[in-house]
């Protein structure tokens, strides 16, 4: 994995021989960062060189600290993926550009052929991301978004009361939005978000706040998630990597590696999420191609994929096959010891719903807790299912607890609650994606 000194590497200037032509040579490449480590191949990534435009790359690694250059490969793309790596070993990165005119001074990065280690992380920082948690964004929250809105069976506008029987439910953990980057207020709506959490409290619940930062501004997005985390009964922080805001994935990359890199350093007590898109998004539908998963993990102790399976078709369209998915792509870049909290599609039955939680439980130890998006669009038979997931503890099996008796409310009368464990039926019935 990458250190700290390898960033300091990554700048180092190695000035290339002077060009007697008339025309300009590239300058250093930028952003230059490892993407992807797994015990048999790397992939590191960088921007275009601000000054002269460059027709091709050079990418030379090395074993022995540059005492001796293995090999060399010529890359018109901005990433180069090393196969067929020791595992274990330690590899250092030369990449230089070049163009007709000359060639560019070399950045300089290490990376070890393995999965990124895991974040050591207390246990009583992750609580907050075990079992049975129940998600809300600002737009069901904030008076001025419901106000006038009708009130119905699958659109509840959040209050203390959704609180209250989320908690009845066996809920943990409430995960709700604090800030938004285009918004004036640092935190949104800060005396009633704080009547949210108190009521969250008095229900002996988490609470980790979220944020959607767009990195256009990274001072921006820097103030108003630490601000978010340090509010007043916080437990944990979860960022939400979705916006593409920043069209240069390369630049993107780096303004995000840059953002995680503050937060964890402001807070190395809590343990922060990384809120992604899943792997099927991310490298089948190349949402955000080359996503610095290696860089991130240094960062983020938990990883909660937004697996909506009702966005997707054809086989991936449910919740056991998607979310099985799902987990085998993160364990792909991240190792199986990685720890995961489902966030399963909103809008969705009982059925797909227990289908999620099958496979959750299939896919045994490091899945450590979930929860649909979200509360407040939720149907009765959805939040009846979900309370399998109050005895998930993260070994693969489901815990003895007492059985919660939800609280009745004005649309929905609870079912008696399911603990079986996963059934060869659901197995059989809905197929596993490759």
């Amino acid at each position: 994995m990458r250190a700290r000194a390898a960033l300091i590497a990554a700048l180092l200037l190695v000035t290339a021989a002077p060009s007697w032509s008339a025309g300009v040579g590239p300058s250093i490449v930028r952003g230059l960062l490892v993407t992807d480590t797994r015990p048999n191949q790397i992939t590191i990534s960088w921007n275009t060189p601000a000054q002269g435009s460059p027709t091709s790359y050079q990418v030379f690694w090395s074993t022995t600290n540059g005492l001796n250059w293995e090999d060399m490969r010529v890359t018109k793309k901005n990433f180069y993926t090393l196969n067929n790596t020791d595992t274990g070993t330690t590899y250092l990165f030369a990449v230089s550009a070049k163009n007709k005119f000359d060639l560019g001074p070399t950045a300089l990065i290490t990376a070890k052929a393995d999965f990124p280690e895991v974040l050591a992380t207390s246990e009583s920082a992750l609580e907050p991301y075990k079992g049975l948690g129940f998600w809300i964004d600002m737009y069901s929250w904030r008076k001025v978004h419901v106000k006038g809105k009708k009130f119905t069976a699958t659109y509840q506008p959040f209050t203390c009361d959704s609180i209250n029987e989320a908690a009845s439910y066996g809920a943990r953990t409430l995960f709700i939005q604090t800030a938004m980057p285009v918004e004036d207020p640092v935190i949104l709506d800060p005396e009633y978000l704080a009547e949210l959490i108190s009521c969250a409290k008095k229900n002996n619940l988490y609470v980790v706040a979220w944020y959607y930062p767009q990195l256009l501004d990274v001072n921006l997005d820097f103030t108003r998630a630490l601000a978010s985390a340090k509010l007043p009964g916080i437990d944990g922080f979860g960022l939400d990597i979705e916006s593409r805001k920043v069209g240069n994935v390369y630049d993107r990359n780096k303004r995000l590696v840059e953002l995680s890199d503050r937060l964890h350093q402001a807070l190395p007590n809590m343990a922060l999420s990384a809120i992604t898109y899943t792997p099927y998004n991310l490298d089948e539908a190349t949402t955000w191609p080359q996503f610095p998963w290696a860089e991130l993990a240094q960062n983020y102790a938990i990883w909660q994929p937004m697996t909506y399976w009702s966005s997707r078709k054809g086989e991936l369209a449910h919740g056991f096959s998607y979310t099985q998915h799902t987990i085998r792509g993160l364990r792909t870049h991240l190792g199986a010891n990685a720890r995961i909290n489902i966030v399963g599609a909103p809008g969705t039955t009982a059925k797909e719903v227990n289908g999620m939680i099958d496979a959750m439980l299939q896919a045994g130890p490091g899945i450590i807790g979930g929860g649909l998006y979200q509360w407040s669009q939720m149907s009765c038979a959805g939040k009846n299912a979900q309370l399998r997931l109050n005895h998930l503890d993260g070994s693969g099996n489901l815990r003895t607890l007492s059985t919660p008796t939800p609280k009745y409310t004005k649309f929905c009368q609870p079912a008696p609650i399911d603990t079986s464990t996963v059934t060869s039926d659901t197995a059989t019935s809905t197929s596993a994606a490759s």
